[in-house]
């Protein structure tokens, strides 16, 4: 019962940060309408993007785990 709880809380906390993020899909766009782009460009995330990159990385492994440990069990 209390994994089943947890399950869901990071389930939507993992919504809300995704939804949270910046999109990065201009590169893609300029490519094919032929605009001039940084498609191949290395940016490094900075600040708050790379803050809610990495919450996104740790609560999708906790969403996994959690969610074997519930199958498991």
């Amino acid at each position: 019962m209390f994994l089943n709880v947890l399950l869901m809380i990071i389930s939507i906390a993992l919504i809300i940060v995704c939804l949270l993020q910046s999109g990065k899909t201009d590169g893609i766009v300029n490519a094919l309408t032929g605009q001039s782009s940084n498609l191949f460009s290395q940016q490094k995330e900075r600040g708050a993007d790379l803050i809610l990159s990495r919450i996104t990385i740790a609560l999708g492994i906790a969403f996994f785990v959690v969610a074997i440990i519930i199958r498991m069990g």
